[in-house]
C-alpha cells in the first residue's frame, strides 16, 4: 500500500517540477518573441487578439486567431510534458475500496463500482434500485438517451440493482449503507410483487444483516466515506471521459464480475423462446410459484417500503416505484389474481405516502417475448425499451432533475 502511494506521489512531484521548468522556459521564449516583434514594428490587431476566446465545448476547445503572429515551428517545451490521465492519479492516491462483505456478492460489487462512479462522475441524478429484475431490466445509458431526447441533457444515471433485493434490502441500502452525499435527485425503484411479498422468507436480507459488513455499518463505518470524493475532479470533457472510461472499466473488471458495466448494469443477451425454454425447464403454474405463494402484504416489507418513502420525502428526493413487465405467457390466472391485489396495495400506499407508482406489468409494448431472457426477467433489448418508455412517461417527475431546456 505504501509503495502504491509513493509511486504516484513521486510522479506528481516530478510532473510539478518539469511543469514549472517548462512554464519558465515558455515565458522566456514568449518574452523574446515580444521583443522581436517590437523591433520589427509589428503591431498586432488588438481588437482581435484581446477578444475573449469562444467558450470551450466538451468536444472541442476553440482558440483565438494566431494569423497576426509568425508561425513557430518548434513546439513549446511545456507541450511535450504529457500529464497523467485526469482522474488516474487521484484514483491511485485515494485508498481503494476496502470494506468487509455484506454476504451479498452483488451488493459488494455494486458498492465497488459505485465508489468508482462517484469518483469519476460525481453523484448521479437518477439512481435505479431493485432486485435482479431491475439490475438487468432498466438500462441506465438508454435512460440517459431517452431523457436527452425529451430535452434533459447531461443527466447521469446509475443502476444499483442487487440480486434478491427486497423492500427490506432497499431500506438498508438507502437508509444505512449510502450517505446523504451519495443520494440522487430522483430514485427509480424497479421490481415486482416478489420484492414486497411478506409471505416468502427474505433470505437476502437475513444474509446482509448477519454479515461482517453490516456489523461494521452498525458501528458507524460506511463502505463509501462521504468525504472521500470532495476534492476529486469530475469529468466534463468527452475526450477526458473516453480516456477515463477505458481506464475505469479495466480497473473495475479486475475485481467485478464481467457481466456488470461501470454504470452498475447487467447486460443479458439471451432471448426468451417459450418452446425452447420449456423443453429445458418445467412450466410452473402460479399455484406453485414461490414468488407468489404463500402470499401476504402489510407486514415487514410494507413497513420497509414506507421507510424508504419517508426517507425519500425527508430528503426531498422523488421516489418512483415501477412494477416491471412480465411475459404474457407467465401471467396465468393465479398470478393475475395476486398481481391485482399487489397493484391495489401499492396504489393505496403511493397515495398515502406521496410516491409515484407505475404499473408496467402488462404494458402491451413491453411484454413481447423478444424483450425477455426468461418468463420474468428482461434482457438487454427489453431494458432499453423500458428505459425509453420511462423517459417519455409524463407521470415520472423528471422536471425535478433540472430546468427543462427550450
Amino acid at each position: 500500500m505504501l509503495l502504491k502511494l509513493l509511486i504516484p506521489c513521486g510522479l506528481l512531484a516530478t510532473g510539478v517540477y518539469l511543469g514549472a521548468t517548462a512554464l519558465a522556459e515558455d515565458r522566456a521564449l514568449n518574452e523574446k518573441l515580444h521583443r522581436d516583434l517590437t523591433k520589427a514594428n509589428i503591431e498586432p490587431n488588438l481588437a482581435e487578439t484581446e477578444a475573449p476566446e469562444p467558450e470551450a465545448t466538451p468536444q472541442t476547445a476553440v482558440r483565438s486567431s494566431e494569423a497576426e503572429f509568425p508561425t513557430i515551428d518548434a513546439p513549446l517545451f511545456s507541450s511535450l510534458i504529457l500529464p497523467l490521465p485526469p482522474l488516474l492519479l487521484p484514483d491511485l492516491l485515494l485508498p481503494p475500496y476496502d470494506f468487509p462483505s455484506f454476504n451479498s456478492q452483488r451488493l459488494d460489487e455494486e458498492l465497488q463500482i459505485y465508489s468508482r462512479y462517484l469518483r469519476t462522475y460525481g453523484t448521479p441524478d437518477v439512481l435505479i434500485v431493485g432486485s435482479s429484475r431491475s439490475l438487468q431490466g432498466i438500462d441506465p445509458l438508454a435512460l440517459q438517451e431517452g431523457l436527452e431526447a425529451q430535452g434533459y441533457s447531461g443527466v447521469k444515471v446509475f443502476n444499483f440493482g442487487i440480486n434478491g433485493a427486497t423492500a427490506q434490502v432497499i431500506d438498508v441500502l438507502l437508509n444505512e449503507v449510502l450517505t446523504d452525499d451519495h443520494l440522487p435527485k430522483l430514485i427509480i425503484w424497479g421490481d415486482g410483487l416478489r420484492a414486497f411479498n411478506d409471505g416468502r422468507p427474505d433470505l437476502t436480507y437475513r444474509e446482509i444483516v448477519g454479515s461482517e459488513g453490516y456489523r461494521r455499518l452498525s458501528q458507524g463505518d460506511r463502505p463509501i466515506p462521504s468525504r472521500l470524493y470532495e476534492d476529486s475532479p469530475i469529468l466534463t470533457a468527452s475526450t477526458e471521459q473516453s480516456i477515463v472510461t477505458s481506464t475505469l472499466t479495466e480497473s473495475v473488471q479486475q475485481t467485478i464480475s464481467a457481466d456488470l458495466d461501470m454504470y452498475g448494469f447487467q447486460t443479458i443477451t439471451e432471448q426468451f423462446d417459450p418452446a425452447a425454454y420449456y423443453s429445458q425447464y418445467p412450466r410452473v403454474s402460479g399455484n406453485f410459484d414461490a414468488d407468489y405463494v404463500p402470499f401476504a402484504l402489510g407486514q415487514e416489507q410494507t413497513a420497509s417500503t414506507i421507510a424508504v418513502a419517508e426517507f425519500a420525502r425527508s430528503h426531498d428526493v422523488p421516489l418512483v416505484i415501477v412494477n416491471l413487465p412480465l411475459t404474457q405467457d407467465y401471467m396465468d390466472s393465479i398470478r393475475q389474481s395476486y398481481e391485482r391485489q399487489f397493484i391495489q396495495h401499492m396504489q393505496q400506499l403511493a397515495q398515502q405516502r406521496s410516491f409515484t407508482f407505475l404499473n408496467l406489468n402488462q404494458s402491451p409494448d413491453l411484454t413481447q417475448n423478444r424483450y425477455f431472457a426468461d418468463p420474468s426477467h428482461i434482457n438487454q433489448h427489453g431494458a432499453r425499451a423500458v428505459a425509453l418508455h420511462l423517459a417519455a412517461n409524463p407521470n415520472v417527475p423528471w422536471q425535478r432533475l433540472r430546468t427543462k431546456q427550450d
